[in-house]
């Protein structure tokens, strides 16, 4: 990994591709899109552009539960002629019904996933039986350079499709059950030519979207804009990889996360934490291999990206787990101790390799930790790496993260003195990334008037001394402060950020622009995130009256602290 030079003050934007918008758009943003957010943060002086994972997405739509570790997720393709070989304008008509799904609010993924994929089909096809030799010749390049991959993710693909769409490959026929079998299997099948032909369609989908993303990369170096990436802490336990490589998962466990304060979501989630669903990883295994898994998707990474964020760091140290899957929380949710273990045979939610004590098992912990980071920093080169230490972050983790020169988060709501009052901005690691919230949190205005509306009712209340904090973390008389979230108070939230001595400043685009929106609620319905868009294409909130006069003071702000 490249040192970072603390001295250098920069600020960042975080924008979920699929939440932007732009004209003409299928109903989600994609690689466009991120054209037009690099121009804004051009515009604004902004210096990286994060996003969130663009790997293909399962059932719930999560980018951080995802198909693949490597594939590009089809969804986020920009669906244009110029953008597409073999793809037609004559295709992007579609019925009256489909318009008003497309043109909604929010993501309706049925609708987008059923017209991009036969959109992508009429491409494929019409490609094919094409004579774009430069292009077709860049195509087989492609597959070449990626066979190592593309070999398991398209076969998995052509077996989901001949199984009605099921990704649950351990309710498959045993044959396929494992790639081994699958390729026994493929052997002796009849219609070589036709199987060979589904696995190159789903070659080409990735084909092209490597190509634009590609693209994306290029423009956001043209701009001198840096774009941060994110690597998922897990990976689907129904995925390519999971399937290709069993050796390496124990899908017997559970990943997730234990109780704590902040998210606390439905009762489960209050009283045993969050069960994400992903299997556990076999480390010693990947030792075994040198970590190749690994290596892979951070070299896949750093092919886009000038940095990337590493989902869940602590997982690295130690992993909180549960001996059921998801779908069976509520199952559990009113069972004692003693029933949940004669149940699971004898297991209870726990940390692996172990707790972090005694102070001998915090140091394997460590150790483990300090071994797989290694890895990926030595890996990443020159590309920058950024953990998100958030949670119950055990008392090792932080210190070894800046003794490796790798930043943390510092978000001003969990950093507190021991009167819980919010700890001094001047006190913050230099080598840091704050923000006032990642895509899991309320924006500000969220917080702000939910805090004000609870405090009205009770004058005297916990959320009272709240305000009064927040007055104090922002310099100013709790007089000052107003009833609700406005103008004034959102540029006060900016200044008061930049000021800060962290090497990166980021702001959610929800907290740029001082509007509400959320993208992920965690311990909520699945089912209820990852759809939320903004209203407008990003570079007309320039020019609209309510939103350009403080995006321009918050560009001179950007100036004056000297982070642009």
């Amino acid at each position: 990994m490249r040192p970072i030079n603390i001295d250098e003050k920069r600020v960042g934007l975080l924008a979920p591709v699929f939440s932007l918008r732009r004209e003409n758009d299928l109903g989600i943003g994609d690689t466009k899109a991120v054209l037009s957010t690099i121009d804004f943060c051009k515009q604004m002086h902004i210096n990286y552009l994060q996003i969130l994972p663009i790997n293909e997405t399962s059932e719930d739509n999560s980018p951080y539960n995802t198909l693949s570790s490597i594939a590009y997720d089809p969804m986020l393709v920009t669906m244009e002629p110029d953008f597409i070989p073999g793809l037609s304008s004559e295709d992007l008509k579609f019925s009256n019904l489909e318009k008003e799904r497309l043109e909604d609010h929010l993501i309706d993924y049925k609708t987008v996933k059923s017209i991009k994929k036969k959109l992508f089909e009429k491409a494929f096809y019409r490609f094919i039986a094409s004579s774009h030799l430069v292009k077709k010749k860049e195509f087989i390049l492609f597959c070449k350079n990626n066979q190592d991959w593309l070999a398991t993710y398209t076969l998995f693909r052509f077996l989901v499709d001949e199984n009605a769409g099921n990704t649950h490959w351990n309710d498959w026929p045993e044959e396929i059950k494992t790639y081994e079998n699958a390729i026994e299997w493929l052997k002796r099948q009849k219609d070589q030519k036709w199987i060979l032909e589904k696995r190159r369609f789903y070659s080409f989908i990735q084909w092209v979207a490597y190509t634009q993303w590609k693209q994306v990369r290029e423009y956001a170096d043209s701009k001198n804009i840096k774009l941060m990436g994110d690597i998922p802490y897990g990976i689907n336990r129904y995925s390519s990889d999971v399937w290709a490589s069993q050796e390496l998962f124990d899908c017997q466990w559970s990943c997730g996360a234990p109780p704590e304060t902040f998210f606390q979501g439905d009762e489960f989630v209050k009283k045993w934490g969050q069960n994400w669903g992903f299997p556990l990883y076999r480390w010693e295994n990947h030792e075994a291999e040198s970590f190749r898994w690994w290596k892979r998707r951070i070299l896949q990474t750093t092919k886009i990206f000038h940095a990337f964020r590493l989902d869940h760091v602590l997982g690295f140290f130690r992993i909180y787990a549960f001996p059921w899957f998801p779908e069976q929380n509520n199952e559990f949710l009113s069972l004692s101790t003693e029933e949940i273990k004669s149940k699971t045979g004898g297991k209870l939610p726990r940390f692996f390799p172990g707790p972090d004590e005694p102070e001998t098992s915090a140091l394997i912990n460590a150790n483990q930790g300090k071994k797989i980071l290694s890895v990926i920093l030595e890996t990443a080169k020159n590309e920058i790496v950024i953990a998100e230490d958030l949670g119950l972050v055990p008392h090792y983790v932080r210190p070894l993260l800046q003794k490796m020169g790798i930043p943390g988060f510092t978000i001003p709501m969990f950093e507190r003195l021991a009167d819980h009052s919010y700890k001094p901005i001047t006190q913050y690691p230099a080598l840091s990334v704050a923000t006032y919230a990642t895509h899991d949190h309320p924006p500000l205005r969220v917080q702000f008037n939910q805090l004000c509306q609870r405090a009205a009712q009770n004058p005297n209340s916990e959320e009272r001394r709240e305000l009064q904090r927040i007055a104090d973390f922002l310099g100013w008389n709790i007089s000052e402060l107003p009833n609700h979230y406005d103008s004034r108070l959102h540029l006060r939230f900016i200044e008061t950020l930049l000021h800060s001595p962290c090497w990166l400043v980021v702001f959610t685009i929800s907290d740029l622009l001082g509007i509400e929106l959320q993208f992920n609620h965690p311990g909520s319905r699945p089912e209820d995130n990852w759809k939320d868009r903004l209203d407008k294409p990003i570079m007309d909130y320039l020019e609209e009256p309510e939103f350009g006069s403080k995006l321009k003071k918050i560009k001179e702000l950007i100036d004056q602290t000297k982070r642009s």
